[in-house]
């Protein structure tokens, strides 16, 4: 029985080395270049989302010009409007 224990005590040994061993070799080999990869899409992607902030900034500026606009539009209707009114009493 003594040494039926000691053979199973090797075996957890055995495989908890053989664990460390996998958990070495996928970081030396597989780790590094999936985040190679993995940071290389990002800078590939890059140059695609200052693209679209440039833009998203175009579109903003061209909102404001627009809302500028309107406001403008209806500033001068209601000036001439009162200049109408005034006009007519």
């Amino acid at each position: 029985m003594k040494n039926e224990k000691g053979a199973s005590k090797w075996v957890l040994i055995f495989i908890i080395a053989l664990i460390i061993a996998v958990i070495i070799y996928w970081s030396k080999y597989f780790a590094k270049p999936m985040a190679t990869v993995m940071m290389g899409g990002a800078d590939q992607a890059q140059p695609a989302i200052e693209k679209t902030k440039q833009a998203s900034d175009a579109m903003s500026r061209a909102n404001s010009v627009a809302e500028e606009a309107v406001k403008k539009a209806d500033e001068d209707k209601v000036n001439e409007d009162k200049v109408n009114q005034d006009a007519g009493k």
